[in-house]
């Protein structure tokens, strides 16, 4: 009978997003909430009971959860926590990012440059930011910028790539080759009912950061939390200017910025039934962008404001030994102002402005008839608008359905998991005739087995089939856009092995973690030159065959002393097999270097506390034909940290100082925006608990 009524709940759903008529929309609400009553009803024949999982991400786990270990997974897994920002000196998220093996970040400098991130050479639009749970969205680009997030209240960071053994999640984590995950931390207690706490953080080129959190017990099942910090930096940093022999010393004009981020959660726990957590999160900014210095052209007067907020909602129930259920609401704003003088623009001042909004709801229940063996249904509803400034702009909507039947097994040796995710999209134009439905199944799977019954060595593999929408702009941009766009399909493979064993004496610690894939993307989306004006087509074919290896040590010298190394390598081959007839046939993709890794050591003791990293891109193109004149020199990036806790009678009082691009090096991770050469920044904090 349940499963009935859950075919009929997705039946229902893809008809009201079909007819996009609102009493359609409140029957599937209705049918929505009877579902949840249905599941409810099942109490009555269990106890109200703990449940205790062996998934380390589980969802319906309120409290802070422990970090995820990445060697005990079926597909790639890699895992940040607090500890090791604080440890290495890491304050915003695409720092983090950086110590991954097989990303690739398109930073176009400056302290407030768009930073976005692509995994294995397939895009950023097919790489999710999830932020506790819930996927963030760019209906526009389907581009996020990364560099608006930083670290202060995160617990950890993790970055999955094909299917997940995590299966209880909601749909929209499934439809994705790689997610970033940004879990924030729930707070907690000791003595006092009351955490509290303030930074300062001062940086070079006049940049200052201060912030401060509030967190509160309220009774024995209420908690609140309130965060927000305020980024300003007039950003004009020096670079050295090359032209053929000619060198020269400019200064890096328009790339000041000025942001404000706050957060406020509060932690529901209703006994039995449930638990519930809301999440409020603003940002607002201004900033310039310095664009790209070409033939001394440091002239720049283009400025970008940004305001972003917000709301979600989130329940979980675990009902029995069996029954499980999650729900999530969202509503997502975006609106942002593009302004750019230049002297052929009418009245020499071009200005753009763009709102978009999304109306998101996710109901997931999982049900694990006996012990090792679990399956998940997944259902996601959500709706994007977009709206402009400029003459003829179409307004589109986006209605979209997605539902995941998942399932996992394990017996601690073997473990294996199994989705199916169906992908339902329609829209509509205020003006004109919207593209056409689109309707998609994407299959994963994974696996991985642990050889030795005595030995943490473990082989994996795993496969992925999934597609990426075309955005807003693909589809219907002013004359560029092409409402016949088919998807991007994307397929991935993955084979690896995971080790990790604990020693006694000095070295206490050794993970690996080895695989090799091979990325194939058909029908992608690129600009081409028509008769008259650019067009977007699906022309374009990328073969991807890569490595990726992550290697970590910790030492221990004595009770207070010890030592963290981490490394990874990553080999791309990442190759346009569009036509033999190209130019570019077999050659490099554009910002794709075929070599590329960090190295990462910490130091822990009584006096100092050290952080040292290094990361490493080797050289790649800007353009598709690997040319010389393409080419963007490969770098080594060094930074450093020292730090020191000094405990308190009210609290703790936190000294870091760091030196970022320690030895001066003067790189383009994008061509013609160079990025800073050596700074330093020292944060002082004092947390109160």
């Amino acid at each position: 009978m349940l499963f009935e009524y859950i075919n009929d709940v997705r039946r229902s759903v893809s008809y009201a997003l079909r007819q996009s008529a609102v009493s359609h929309t409140r029957m599937v609400a209705w049918r929505l909430c009877c579902l949840l009553l249905l599941l409810g009803a099942s109490e009555a024949y269990s106890q109200n009971v703990v449940v205790e999982k062996s998934d380390t991400l589980s969802t319906t786990v309120v409290t802070a959860s422990a970090k995820p270990s990445a060697t005990l997974q079926s597909a790639p897994l890699q895992v940040m926590a607090k500890s090791d920002f604080e440890k290495l000196g890491i304050k915003e998220l695409h720092e983090a990012v950086k110590t991954f093996s097989g990303v690739q970040i398109k930073d176009y400098g400056g302290i407030g440059g768009v930073k976005t991130v692509s995994v294995r050479s397939m895009g950023s639009q097919h790489t999710a930011i999830s932020y506790d749970g819930v996927t963030i969205s760019n209906a526009q680009s389907g581009q996020v910028d990364i560099g608006r997030f930083n670290l202060d209240n995160v617990d950890y960071v993790t970055l999955s790539i094909g299917q997940s053994d995590e299966i209880f999640q909601t749909a929209r984590m499934f439809a994705s080759a790689g997610v970033l995950n940004i879990r924030t931390a729930k707070p907690t207690f000791g003595e006092k009912n009351v955490n509290a706490g303030a930074s300062m953080r001062f940086a070079s080129f006049g940049t200052y950061n201060p912030g401060l959190y509030v967190q509160q017990k309220l009774s024995g099942r209420w908690i609140y939390a309130v965060n927000a910090d305020w980024l300003v930096s007039d950003g004009e940093y020096p670079f050295t200017l090359r032209n053929g022999s000619l060198v020269t010393e400019e200064k890096r004009f328009n790339s000041d910025v000025n942001t404000f981020r706050a957060e406020a959660n509060v932690y529901g726990d209703l006994g039995r039934g449930g638990e519930i957590s809301f999440k409020g999160n603003y940002l607002g900014s201004e900033r310039g962008l310095p664009g790209s210095v070409v033939l001394y052209n440091t002239d720049a007067r283009e400025r970008l404001w940004d305001e972003t907020w917000f709301v979600q909602a989130r329940y979980s129930k675990a009902f029995s030994q069996k029954w499980e259920l999650q729900g999530q609401l969202k509503y997502n704003y975006a609106w942002n102002k593009y302004r750019d003088e230049k002297e052929y623009y009418p009245g020499g001042v071009q200005t753009d402005r763009y709102t978009q909004e999304e109306y998101y709801g996710s109901v997931s229940a999982r049900y694990t008839p006996v012990e090792g063996f679990s399956a998940v249904l997944s259902q996601d509803v959500f709706k994007n608008t977009l709206e402009a400034s400029y003459n003829n702009f179409v307004y589109p909507e986006r209605f979209t359905s997605l539902t995941a039947l998942a399932a996992k097994y394990t017996n601690g040796r073997l473990t294996a998991t199994a989705s199916l995710l169906s992908t339902f999209i329609t829209e509509e134009l205020r003006v004109g005739e919207a593209a056409d439905d689109r309707f998609r199944l994407s299959p994963a799977v994974s696996v991985s087995y642990k050889l030795f019954e005595e030995k943490n060595i473990r082989v994996r593999a795993s496969y992925q089939d999934m597609f990426r929408t075309p955005t807003f702009n693909d589809l219907y941009y002013n004359r560029i856009g092409n409402k016949m766009l088919d998807p991007e399909i994307a397929r991935q493979f993955n084979v690896g092995v995971t080790w990790r064993q604990g020693f006694s004496g000095v070295l206490d610690e050794v993970s690996l973690q080895a695989d090799g894939y091979f990325n194939k993307v058909e029908d992608k989306i690129v600009a081409l030159p028509t008769l008259f004006v650019w067009k977007m087509m699906n022309l374009g074919k990328v073969e991807i065959l890569g490595a990726d290896v992550n290697l970590g040590a910790a030492f221990s010298f004595g009770a207070a002393t010890r030592l963290n190394i981490q490394g990874n390598w990553s080999y791309q081959h990442a190759v346009d097999v569009t036509s033999v007839k190209d130019k570019n046939y077999k050659d490099q993709i554009p910002y794709t270097p075929r070599h590329s890794g960090s190295l990462s050591m910490s130091l822990m003791n009584r006096w100092v506390n050290v952080g040292w990293m290094a990361s490493a891109v080797g050289e790649r193109y800007a353009l598709p034909q690997n040319t010389e004149q393409n080419r963007i020199d490969s770098y080594v990036d060094h930074s450093i940290s020292l730090s020191r806790s000094f405990g308190m009678k009210w609290g703790s009082l936190i000294l870091q100082l760091e030196c970022q691009n320690l030895a001066d090096v003067q790189y383009d991770v994008i061509q013609y925006y160079p990025m800073p050469g050596r700074s330093f920044r020292f944060t002082v904090k004092f947390d109160y608990k």
